[in-house]
């Protein structure tokens, strides 16, 4: 049985949520809070001592970024992973987006609004200001982020930005970037998360 540990509110823990229910795995979910992560327990799944973390018998992944190309190359290779060299590149651009201006801007905010965590606020914000009209000019000529279907790029990308909301972002800006999270919201199998409801498919 798959152990993926994590909490509910975590946007990089449900990345690897939404790819184990959209491929029907069946999973086994640990909570695993801040004072959890810093047993010694947990430190010896990962040294690094954050969520989320992939076990399956003797293989443990570290880093939602990396669990989505595992997952991808290992259950849908190719299709979520990129058929041509030319697709492959652009899902490492969103992936990187998704660890860097996502995660430095609106996960930022984010953090500092619902969880209290101290940010460099105007970076964060300047972060922020600067990804979200290239996301969004992207996808009002593409229903995804790269080809015509779903990939890991999706995945990696959306749960910060579907639940900008929280970060005292309005969407109303950026209607592109709204109807494509509900577009993945609408999928079969979708695992809803706090802020980010299931929506039912048009």
């Amino acid at each position: 049985m798959i152990q993926l540990y994590g909490t509910p509110r975590s946007g990089n823990t449900h990345k690897v949520r939404m790819a184990l229910a959209f491929l029907d795995l069946p999973w086994d979910e640990q909570l695993t809070d801040a004072a959890a992560r810093q047993s010694d327990a947990f430190a010896a799944i990962t040294p690094m001592r954050q969520i989320p973390v992939y076990v399956e018998a003797d293989r443990k992944l570290r880093d939602s970024q990396a669990i989505l190309t595992y997952l991808a190359a290992r259950h849908r290779p190719g299709d979520w992973d990129g058929h041509t060299p030319g697709e492959r590149s652009e899902i490492a651009l969103w992936l990187s987006h998704a660890a860097n201006e996502i995660a430095n801007g609106p996960a930022t905010l984010r953090l500092a609004r619902q969880f209290g965590a101290v940010i460099a606020e105007a970076q964060a914000q300047a972060v922020t200001a600067r990804i979200l009209p290239v996301i969004d000019a992207h996808l009002s000529d593409h229903r995804w982020l790269v080809g015509d279907r779903l990939t890991i790029a999706d995945l990696a990308a959306s749960p910060y930005l579907a639940l900008a909301g929280e970060a005292d972002i309005d969407l109303a800006r950026w209607p592109a970037i709204g109807e494509w999270t509900d577009r993945i919201a609408a999928l079969p199998g979708f695992p809803a998360m706090p802020g980010w409801p299931a929506q039912t498919a048009s």
